[in-house]
């Protein structure tokens, strides 16, 4: 077998079969790194074997060939291609990812928009895999997802909507257009570290938050090329996380003096994250089909705002006077709102989904 020029050879257990019958890759795509899957039998039903060929013009890369001697079925392959796309952080088509006990760690009906990018750390004995790192090879990737330790048949995946890196302004809050999504298996109580490459990353700053779900935190370090996150959980085995920039959200996290693990609060019963404690909030129903309503008690003077994703705003309300406050209003659907609540004795940040 020769790499790197125009040669081909194909693979057999006896031989190097001749030019002649030798097959190219079968979905080599133009620059995008790919796991390349070729099946074939023998003629003879009583010595099966797989031919594979690689080659067939200009530089190619090849990091790791995989032979079996007999067929693999459409599950066996399946995992096959899961551990391969795990370790070498290439995303698989339009098809869930599997560990080696068949279990979905990447459910790509529920992914949604965010089958871009898949990347992921994960242990499983069946097919070897150790991957404690992982950062997608993909282009435009700038994240990489990293833990010291993991429990066996743990998994965490995650996968953007593959939206603009760039931050959009209303007001003072910013919020990249980017989100990512995770789907975890067995990481409950587990922390990660997410370092996001922000050379790419457009007017990224030095005030950079991430938002998990209803959570804040503040960066560990920052400086250069890269800002990285410690000592982060994900509420749910289906959170978002996205970065936010300076103003409130920074102001927010601050406000309470925290270091950079988990951010400036508690998470009430209804998912909002809790900053000060001097007064209650409360959005129901949440996640909603559209219309919501949004509970204040124990201030005087409330202001709130809804943003969408990207940062612009969908809402406010005012309301002086008295200790209740109550709000309603409708939103579209099919998308992740922030309610922002500010008071004369701080403020407080809520998730909100609209199915």
């Amino acid at each position: 077998m020769t790499f790197g020029d125009s040669i081909m050879r194909g693979l057999t257990t006896e031989r190097i079969l001749s030019d002649s019958i030798s097959i190219r890759y079968a979905e080599q795509t133009d620059g995008t790194p790919t796991i390349n899957t070729l099946r074939q039998s023998s003629p003879d039903s009583t010595m099966p074997y797989v031919r594979l060929a690689v080659g067939g013009g200009g530089e190619l890369d090849v990091a790791e060939v995989v032979y079996y001697a007999e067929r693999l079925g459409n599950a066996t392959l399946r995992k096959v291609q899961s551990q391969l796309a795990v370790r070498y952080g290439i995303t698989l088509g339009p098809v869930s990812y599997l560990d080696g006990a068949g279990h979905h760690i990447w459910e790509y009906a529920d992914s949604g928009l965010y089958h871009h990018r898949v990347t992921g750390v994960g242990i499983d004995t069946l097919t070897e895999l150790r991957q404690l790192r992982s950062r997608s090879e993909m282009g435009e990737a700038v994240l990489t997802i990293a833990t010291d330790s993991l429990g066996y048949g743990a998994f965490l995946m995650a996968g953007d909507n593959d939206a603009p890196l760039a931050f959009e302004q209303d007001g003072s809050i910013e919020i990249l257009g980017r989100n990512w999504r995770i789907q975890s298996t067995n990481t409950e109580g587990w922390q990660f570290a997410l370092t996001f490459d922000t050379r790419n990353i457009a007017m990224a700053g030095d005030s950079l938050v991430l938002l998990v779900d209803n959570y804040i935190y503040l960066p560990e370090n920052i400086g250069g090329d890269s800002v990285v996150f410690s000592g982060v959980e994900f509420p749910s085995d289906s959170s978002l996380f996205t970065l936010g920039r300076g103003g409130d959200f920074w102001q927010l996290a601050q406000s309470k003096g925290t270091k950079g693990a988990k951010g400036s609060g508690e998470k009430s019963e209804e998912g909002g994250m809790d900053i000060q404690s001097h007064f209650t909030t409360r959005i129901y129903p949440n996640p909603t089909s559209g219309h919501y309503a949004l509970e204040v008690e124990g201030a005087e003077q409330v202001q709130v705002t809804i943003y969408n994703v990207q940062g612009s705003v969908m809402a406010t309300y005012t309301s002086e006077g008295g200790g209740e406050h109550h709000f309603e209003g409708d939103l579209p659907s099919g998308n992740v709102y922030y309610a922002t609540v500010n008071t004369e004795s701080g403020s407080q940040t809520m998730k909100l989904v609209v199915k």
